[in-house]
């Protein structure tokens, strides 16, 4: 394996390429997005890439959102033909069959073609695509379990993924497919560092901070109660929070670093409320 992905960067592909070459022997998609952003963490070239193979969108980390905005936006996004979706919370077991219930529906005109083609029945094959850190992973494990049941590789489809037996007629890639990152609009950007699925290193700590500081004061402002004493104001900017959660440094002046950090672990972790940062139209 090592040895395989050293040629492929010797040739030049790119990630986006290799799953493109990879989509050609899929015939479904589990496409992972974040609940709190099911729109934001949509890759922008996702419909061009996927084309009109079905579709499953997860909005993971559903303990985390909105419960009424993610009801919404699960109506919305399975509006279109050859898609459907569903809200999970992959630290809990449930739901597993009803999302191979909903994958096996969704793809049950591709098997029917592979029939009317001559082609003997086989499970359908699906992998797990999505952006950097909103939860690939995690469903891949979440859906295998402890019960894997590797079936290797297949013939005439790909050399050296593994495929994994999840139901009698559904096959995984163990393997996601991470669609790299792009250039987001300055608002997509913004609520992506929000929710940790941009790398720390591509947005300004402090100005992501005050702004997450900004969205719990307009959406949930009871939750900043947490960072203050009976009576107090709540904290309207980084230094008023590191002032109220002795986030000081030399001489006493508010590290505003600190604040912003501490807020944003808070915001990421549920621990001020559930919030949905997309609204469905």
């Amino acid at each position: 394996m090592p040895a395989r992905r050293s040629e492929g960067k010797r040739r030049g592909s790119s990630p986006f390429q290799l799953i493109t070459q990879q989509l050609k022997f899929i015939d479904l998609i589990f496409e992972v997005r974040d609940g709190r952003a099911p729109i934001s963490s949509a890759h922008p070239q996702a419909d061009k890439l996927f084309g009109p193979k079905p579709r499953v969108i997860i909005l993971a980390k559903e303990d985390l959102a909105d419960p009424a905005l993610t009801k919404r936006w699960l109506q919305v996004l399975s509006q279109e033909q050859e898609r459907t979706a569903i809200a999970l919370d992959l630290k809990l077991s449930r739901g597993k069959d009803r999302l191979i219930s909903l994958a096996l529906d969704l793809s049950a005109p591709v098997k029917q073609k592979l029939i009317a083609r001559g082609l003997l029945p086989r499970p359908m094959r699906a992998c797990v695509i999505g952006i950097p850190n909103v939860g690939k992973s995690s469903l891949i494990n979440w859906l295998i379990g402890r019960r894997k049941t590797m079936v290797g590789n297949k013939p005439g489809v790909t050399k050296g993924p593994q495929w994994v037996r999840v139901h009698p007629q559904l096959e995984l890639l163990d393997t996601p497919g991470i669609l790299p990152p792009t250039g987001f609009p300055q608002e997509t950007a913004l609520k992506l560092a929000l929710l940790n699925l941009l790398p720390e290193g591509a947005y300004d700590v402090e100005a992501v901070g005050q702004a997450g500081l900004d969205l719990v004061a307009s959406a949930a402002p009871a939750a900043l109660d947490r960072y203050t004493s009976a009576g107090e104001d709540r904290p309207a900017n980084l230094e008023e929070l590191a002032r109220a959660r002795k986030c000081l440094s030399t001489g006493g002046r508010a590290d505003t670093m600190r604040s912003a950090r501490l807020l944003l672990g808070d915001l990421r972790a549920g621990n001020l409320g559930r919030l949905t940062l997309d609204s469905p139209s």
